[in-house]
């Protein structure tokens, strides 16, 4: 349905005529009349008019006449949640996590989700978030925190 359509579906429910809303928003009514008949179409003041006279929103209107984002572009509840813990996460959280997106994301990409690299993927990371968490020297970090990546670090191959 074109946004003239939409124009005058609304006018007729609302039992308006072309008359009465060309005075409402002052405008002709051959005006209206090309409005609905998509012979033109309003200005973007005269829109406002339209919209605010037959209560409705600029949605209603174009929702046919644009290519409105896929539902791919909506935030489900479970990844809302998500987003609302990476806020919660200080500047080293979002780097790890951020680190470990890019990596599953290129890792997702290739098509390579073989369990082998999986696995492989999945000892690299504590290796790389160790070696992150070293690296950074503004963090304060606890004893045992500290104890447990010196560990990570002794008995690991990847560090000797």
């Amino acid at each position: 349905m074109s946004v003239g359509s939409r124009i005058k579906e609304l006018r007729e429910a609302k039992k308006i005529s072309r008359n009465e809303l060309a005075d409402i928003i002052g405008v002709t009514v051959g005006a209206i009349s090309n409005y609905e008949n998509e012979v033109s179409s309003p200005k973007e003041p005269i829109l406002f008019k339209i919209m605010a006279a037959l209560n409705c929103d600029a949605n209603y209107l174009f929702q046919d006449s644009i290519d409105m984002p896929s539902m791919n572009d909506k935030v489900s509840a479970p990844e809302y949640k998500i987003i609302e813990k990476y806020r919660d996460l200080d500047d080293h959280g979002q780097a790890i996590v951020n680190m470990v997106l890019e990596e599953e994301h290129k890792r997702c990409k290739k098509g390579n989700t073989s369990a082998e690299n999986i696995s492989e993927k999945m000892t690299e990371f504590p290796r790389q978030i160790t070696k992150a968490a070293h690296a950074r020297t503004d963090i304060e970090h606890t004893p045992e925190g500290k104890a447990h990546d010196d560990a990570l670090m002794e008995n690991d191959e990847y560090w000797k």
